[in-house]
């Protein structure tokens, strides 16, 4: 069965409303034959065929119109019980009436059959709004298709089969999705109706032999499914009808198109943002890598070829020079990696509770390995709280850090490690005296390969720039393995001139300790 408008349907209950106006309106003229003249009785036909008209059909109105002349001119038009009329203005006041009457009547049941179009089309709108906040709120297309299938089995009592194309084009290895009962005969329907694009079946002009409609779910370029109904005849289907299931099915494709086009230009970032970052890493490798690799290269020749004119001094400050190159190489190499590492999806940590001293501890022995001369100062409380975190990661933070405070500072100055906490965080910080990192550049330097001082003159091999090189991700590192642990990471000024860099842990529920009794 179709559901069909309510102008198309005979309404019962409203066709006796009409009867019952005629009714009134006769028991009226009978009441007040003898009472007013043959004009006002006229008058009261046509009043009466006008409210009758609210109810009634254009048809049921006309044809009450000329009954009622006629009843008009046999019982009240004199002589009475003929359907002779002996005054010529009584003709006309009969062919006026009965002018009036069916204009009258015709108008009102029109207003009447325009005012449930609008209805109508009011509570289609009603409900493809819905249809669509629904489509906003599901997440899923298989989901959404449930949604269009629910609605279109609302508005058609019959069996609603509903095919998706989930690929991103037609001609996509993916399964399709399918939603109802299926058999041969609508498989090859609804992967026709995709392929073309187009309406089939009953009603459509196409394949008008098949007793199933079937309706593509277009986008603006193609169509994205199609759905099939099926199970009940649907030959009555009113062209309205079809037009507002289309656009309840091209509702979902048009959401689709929407989603598919978003995940485009997603991918399109994705690709274009690693792309840049491919090009600045080898424009950082070629720039960066070039110097400690040459200088790798001198130092190893000079002692390669002349290494019986050197003298013990020399050859242990060659030997000293190829070391701190291959270091600085290896740092710059582990940052990158762990960088691509940390910047991966899934990244698993495996955490343990730590101490914090010990970690600290740990680095700073390494930094004073590599910088002797440098005055590291460090300021830790008793008695901190442990720490859940991955003690390798935690260790080249702190490494990170204490590089980039050494590499932008100079010789002379000292560098202090603090450690403090309060009730909820324990926050670490390296302070350096060097020149200080600007306002603006405060949230940049953690982003990767983004450096304070990014000109040709940091890549020399003099004295002073030697330790000011690397390729901009030792920051970006921290910032990765601190949000790896919940921790916060930023930058704030060192009073009078330089930066202090400081990590705060989150102060977790300490472990319970076991003891043997």
């Amino acid at each position: 069965m179709i559901h069909t408008p309510v102008y198309l349907i005979p309404n019962i209950r409203k066709r006796w409303l009409g009867l019952l106006s005629w009714t009134a309106t006769w028991m009226l003229l009978w009441f007040c034959d003898g009472v007013l003249n043959l004009g006002n009785l006229a008058l009261l036909l046509v009043l009466g065929s006008a409210m009758a008209g609210l109810w009634l059909s254009p048809a049921a109105s006309l044809l009450a119109c000329v009954c009622s002349v006629l009843m008009f001119n046999w019982l009240f038009v004199p002589p009475r019980f003929t359907f002779n009329v002996d005054l010529n203005q009584d003709l006309l006041l009969l062919v006026t009436m009965l002018g009036v009457s069916a204009m009258v009547s015709y108008l009102m049941s029109r207003l009447r059959h325009a005012a449930q179009l609008e209805s109508e089309h009011a509570a289609d709108s009603e409900r493809m709004r819905n249809l669509s906040e629904q489509f906003r709120d599901t997440p899923g297309i298989e989901q959404q298709a449930c949604l269009l299938q629910n609605a279109l089995q609302q508005q058609v009592q019959a069996h609603v089969t509903v095919l998706l194309q989930t690929g991103a084009n037609l001609d996509s290895h993916e399964q399709p999705v399918w939603l109802g009962p299926t058999d041969k005969q609508l498989t090859q329907g609804l992967h026709t109706c995709v392929k073309e694009c187009a309406q089939l079946g009953p009603g459509t002009g196409r394949f008008e032999n098949q007793r199933t409609l079937f309706l593509p779910i277009r986008g603006r370029a193609k169509a994205f499914g199609a759905v099939a109904i099926h199970g009940q005849p649907l030959a009555d289907v009113s062209h309205a009808k079809r037009a507002y299931l289309q656009q309840m099915c091209d509702l979902l494709g048009l959401n689709m198109e929407r989603d598919h086009t978003l995940k485009q230009v997603q991918q399109s970032k994705e690709e274009a943002q690693n792309q840049s970052i491919r090009n600045t890493l080898l424009t950082s490798i070629s720039h960066d890598y070039r110097t400690p690799l040459a200088n790798l290269i001198g130092a190893a020749s000079v002692i390669h070829s002349q290494n019986t004119k050197l003298n013990t001094e020399q050859v242990t400050q060659l030997a000293h020079t190829v070391l701190l190159e291959a270091q600085h190489l290896n740092r710059m190499t582990s940052n990158t990696l762990q960088l691509a590492r940390l910047d991966a999806a899934p990244w698993k940590v495996h955490k343990d509770w730590e101490s914090l001293q010990e970690i600290i501890g740990s680095v700073l022995s390494k930094t004073r390995m590599r910088y002797p001369a440098r005055d590291i100062h460090v300021s830790l409380p008793d008695a901190l709280p442990l720490v859940f975190c991955d003690a390798m990661l935690l260790v080249q933070l702190f490494e990170n850090l204490m590089e980039n405070a050494i590499k932008y500072s100079d010789d002379s100055t000292q560098i202090d490690i603090q450690v403090s906490m309060n009730a909820t965080e324990l926050q670490a910080r390296v302070i350096d005296r060097g020149r200080g990192i600007p306002d603006p550049w405060k949230d940049k330097v953690f982003q990767a390969f983004e450096r304070m001082h990014n000109n040709d003159a940091q890549a020399d091999a003099s004295d002073d720039n030697q330790l000011r090189r690397g390729v901009g991700v030792g920051l970006a590192v921290c910032k990765a393995i601190a949000k790896l642990h919940d921790a916060r990471i930023w930058i704030e000024d060192t009073q009078p001139t330089g930066a202090t860099l400081c990590v705060a842990f989150p102060i977790e529920t300490q472990p319970m300790l076991h003891t043997e009794d």
